[in-house]
């Protein structure tokens, strides 16, 4: 089941007012289930119960969990579990992209066989600056050969981080109209 934006952005705007120590301690809760019992976290995490429990209720104050027993704590639903787990991985993950974007950047160089990487990986590791960079250089790119799906993926890309008052914002759209517009010819 789909999980709403507005439920996303509410469950991380509450996990985001947690101390970056106490956000690694409830996502790996997210990881043990939504039930939770405070010694199984606490070995997980490598810390004593007494510091697991005082963040739990933190967690608790937000209304991310609730408590079900002395030292039983669950997620408040279901999705609120699933939310936070997923927020660990794609923050993990958009780390190991820009960190691939930054060496291909580095051993590769702006070839033409490592723009596509470059580009993918950029937005990925969501780098605003490499993203809009890479994405239409590769879109360009596509462009010139008639690539005109592979463009218009690299252009969307480019414009995912892009202010929609920015004259890149406006470049970019520019470019992708064009696309459309040659289809019709």
């Amino acid at each position: 089941m789909p999980i709403p934006d507005a439920l996303r952005a509410t469950v991380l705007q509450r996990l985001f007012r947690l101390a970056p120590a106490e956000r690694r301690i409830l996502t790996q809760a997210a990881a043990i289930g939504r039930n939770v019992e405070l010694d199984v976290l606490a070995a997980v995490a490598g810390r004593s119960i007494p510091s697991v429990h005082a963040i739990m209720e933190r967690a608790a104050d937000l209304q991310l969990v609730r408590q079900r027993a002395p030292n039983r704590y669950s997620f408040r639903h279901a999705m609120t579990c699933d939310i936070i787990y997923a927020e660990s991985f794609n923050a993990a993950a958009r780390t190991l992209h820009r960190r691939i974007a930054c060496v291909l950047e580095r051993l590769r160089g702006r070839s033409r066989a490592a723009l596509a990487d470059l580009a993918y990986h950029a937005w990925a590791g969501g780098d605003p600056a490499r993203t809009l960079r890479y994405n239409e250089l590769a879109g360009d790119g596509a462009a010139a050969v008639h690539a005109r799906d592979d463009a218009r993926q690299f252009y969307t890309r480019a414009r995912s981080f892009i202010n929609i008052d920015s004259p890149d914002f406006a470049r970019v759209t520019a470019k992708l109209q064009s696309l459309n517009g040659s289809l019709h010819k």
